[in-house]
């Protein structure tokens, strides 16, 4: 039974004449396919609608976005486009995450229109529509598409299963539900090429990162058993030309061990900022690991921005880390 949050949700973005729709900083494939299809739904009845978010998509998933209809905060001078719009939020609940589209959101929030699929939230049916049991947000998205009548394309498509895929694992994650396989198959109708997809999303890396996993695996950490750690420095991926984005995934290998239940990548952006992705397997729940330092997910993958250098950061978060194993 499809939620009724859903048409409330949709009844709320179509009241907006002019929207602006944005995502968290380092766009995925969930965040830019979610926005691409929304964008495209609201232009279809007749809505000004633009995408602009605080960072550009990483190169390796611009795919998704072939038409660059997303626009870059940093790069945009004219930002009069900006003002007076709604300000829809999708796959992000945190207004950290958005940095300075932040200042376009009315202090009463009266603009602002939250659409996410992450743990932990707390929907008022108003500006904030949570829908955790969803495994990503192109689905919430395509729910939406579905429900307005809009005529699917193969360009939209794409960018919903590119997102599908991305934030399920390849259909892997525990958030994945036969509605979940029966959105797919749909978009498959439209031309998707599946290996094709999976290939771009989960195989598609520079041969630098092959000499970084060199380095990590040889200074791996494993706490107690039960819970290992990578820590990548900005210097370490400057030395190999690689970005923030080439460490994409690494965490997940950490946790293919049976006997690891949790896998943290803790990586250096900046001297006093550290950024830290969880891993968990089953049931072992790490929400409140990263909540205590303002972060969010899901039980299984979630993450969190520490203000310290990656040292101060590793010896916060693990103690935490495994004081929430203890509680599982």
């Amino acid at each position: 039974m499809r939620d009724p949050a859903l048409s409330v949700l949709l009844e709320r973005v179509l009241e907006e004449d002019k929207l602006l729709l944005t995502t968290h900083r380092t766009p995925d494939p969930d965040g830019l396919g979610a926005e691409l299809a929304m964008q495209a739904m609201l232009q279809w009845r007749g809505k000004d609608a633009i995408i602009v978010n605080p960072e550009p998509a990483p190169e390796r998933i611009r795919f998704v976005d072939p038409e660059r209809r997303a626009l870059d905060m940093r790069n945009m001078k004219d930002r009069s486009l900006l003002d007076g719009r709604a300000i829809v939020i999708l796959d992000n609940s945190d207004l950290r995450r958005i940095d300075d589209l932040q200042s376009y959101v009315l202090e009463d929030k009266s603009n602002l229109i939250i659409i996410d699929h992450h743990d932990g939230m707390q929907a008022d049916q108003k500006s904030i529509f949570a829908f955790p049991n969803c495994g990503s947000s192109c689905e919430i998205v395509y729910e939406l598409l579905e429900i307005a009548g809009f005529t699917m394309n193969p360009a939209i498509a794409a960018a919903l299963y590119a997102g599908i895929v991305a934030d399920t694992g390849n259909f892997r994650y525990r958030k994945t539900t036969a509605r979940t396989h029966e959105i797919a198959a749909k978009l498959l109708r439209f031309g998707v090429n599946p290996a094709d997809m999976a290939e771009k999303i989960f195989e598609n890396t520079p041969l630098a990162r092959l000499l970084l996993k060199k380095k990590l695996y040889s200074n791996l950490i494993i706490e107690q058993g039960r819970l290992a750690y990578f820590k990548v420095r900005k210097e370490d991926l400057e030395a190999l030309g690689l970005s923030m984005e080439d460490t994409e995934g690494l965490v997940n290998e950490l946790i293919e061990s049976e006997s690891i239940l949790t896998g943290i990548l803790f990586t250096e952006r900046q001297p006093q900022l550290t950024k830290v992705s969880v891993r968990s397997r089953g049931d072992t729940n790490m929400l409140a690991a990263v909540q205590k330092f303002g972060g969010g997910g899901h039980k299984n993958a979630c993450g969190a921005t520490l203000y310290m250098d990656i040292d101060a950061a590793v010896k916060e978060f693990v103690p935490e880390a495994l004081r929430c194993l203890d509680e599982c």
